[in-house]
């Protein structure tokens, strides 16, 4: 036998128990670990070698999913210097809407001890995501139609309406009362600016009447210098009066509901666009709601927080940073498709806050950045549905959304008449 025919047959050999030393010992690691058996009543999609996350660190892997006495067991192969105590709770959670399944672990109380190799534990059983998609979908249906059909939603929905409209009744009755006035102020400061223009002509002109009047140079240059002054005046005056008209103020309204633990949450905003440049404003409180109320299990939302932003906007994109949520903060939104007749009624949002948190909110330790992320579909030019995952670095919640927006033209003048009092 050639020796070249004696080099092939070794090193396919050689491949060969490489390939079969990979597959059997694929799961092997130099890190030792001590086995925990959690029950499940389903983990559908959650693949052996998962990662087990304590407090978002990983500290473990999947090593083996099997059925025992007709229940589902995942066996957690858990690193060995991480000690997991009693009443510690484990549950199949996704990295966000689309995204891999991971055993979550939230660690229990170290005065019960700790959980010993091979134990048995109850894991918690949430519903799977597509049954939570189902019934968020469900729920924004039943919303929609709360709001057709004046159900309990919509009723509530029209008493805050109603509030407003009553907040904006003195607002509205003043700006029509000066309406007109406005009107009016408008053709007479062009009546007035046409004959400033008319009397620097006659000055300038010798053939005039008030040139051949004002023989006098020095006096007819004050008089030029006056004139000059007063149509500048009468200029800047036109400006202030038309910045009024070009003022734009929306009302934003914010409903958030939390499929998991059942919570609900609402936004109410004065959006401020200005008469000129990319700019806005924002101004509103989060979270409405009473402080007093008792919270329940899940329940970590900070009532009653103030909103106010300073953004900048353009057709794709809208930035803004100040206190989100009564904390300090970013959030962006995007249009990636904003040129596209349907695509561009999606909007993709994100936003990022209280980066130094660390506190307990009803009896949990919160010390993480609360970033979420979500997308909006706008249903009409009012109202729009989304589905949001927020405070994901900690509770990482599913959310359906829904907003109301719309353009309060009253409040829009007025806003344009303070600017004439600058």
């Amino acid at each position: 036998m050639k020796p070249e025919t004696k080099l092939g047959i070794f090193t396919v050999l050689g491949l060969i128990v490489l390939g079969m030393s990979l597959y059997f010992l694929g799961g092997f690691s130099i890190t030792r670990s001590y086995d925990l058996n959690v029950q499940f009543a389903d983990v559908s999609g959650l693949p052996v070698k998962a990662a087990v996350k304590l407090a978002g660190v990983e500290v473990g892997k999947v090593k083996d999913i099997k059925i025992e006495d007709q229940k589902v067991i995942v066996v957690a192969a858990i690193h060995e210097d991480v000690p997991i105590y009693k009443g510690a709770k484990f549950a199949v959670v996704m990295t966000g809407i689309i995204g891999t399944k991971y055993i979550k672990v939230t660690q229990g109380d170290e005065s019960l001890g700790l959980l010993k190799e091979g134990a048995y534990v109850r894991g918690v059983d949430e519903k799977p995501m597509d049954e939570q998609i189902a019934e968020t979908m469900a729920s924004v249906k039943d919303l929609v139609d709360s709001i057709h059909n004046q159900g309990q939603f919509g009723a509530q929905l029209n008493d805050a309406m109603r509030d407003i409209r009553q907040l904006s009744a003195n607002v509205n009755q003043l700006v029509a009362t000066m309406r007109p006035y406005v009107t009016t102020s408008m053709k007479n400061l062009e009546d007035i600016t046409n004959k400033l223009n008319n009397v620097m002509d006659s000055i300038t002109n010798q053939d005039g009447v008030l040139g051949t009047l004002i023989k006098d140079t020095e006096m007819k240059d004050q008089v030029k210098q006056s004139v000059g002054e007063l149509k500048q005046t009468m200029t800047e005056v036109k400006t202030f009066v038309g910045k009024m008209s070009r003022f734009r103020v929306y009302w934003d309204y914010d409903f958030f509901y939390a499929t998991g633990p059942g919570v609900a949450t609402s936004d109410l905003a004065l959006e401020i666009f200005p008469s000129s440049g990319y700019t806005y404003y924002r101004a509103g409180i989060a979270n409405i709601g009473n402080e007093d109320d008792t919270l329940g299990d899940g329940d970590y939302v900070e009532r009653n927080k103030l909103d106010l932003r300073f953004g900048l906007y353009n057709k794709w994109a809208n930035l803004s940073a100040g206190m989100i949520r009564g904390a300090g903060g970013v959030a962006l939104e995007v249009k990636p498709f904003y040129n596209h007749e349907f695509l561009q009624r999606f909007t993709a949002g994100v936003e990022f806050t209280d980066w130094g948190r660390d506190r307990t909110i009803n009896g949990r330790l919160f010390n993480k950045p609360n970033l979420s992320y979500g997308v909006d579909y706008r249903v009409s030019k009012y109202f729009s549905v989304g589905a949001w995952m927020r405070d994901v670095m900690e509770t990482n919640y599913f959310n359906v959304k829904a907003n109301i927006s719309f353009n309060d033209q009253d409040i829009s003048s007025f806003f344009g008449l303070a600017t004439m009092a600058r």
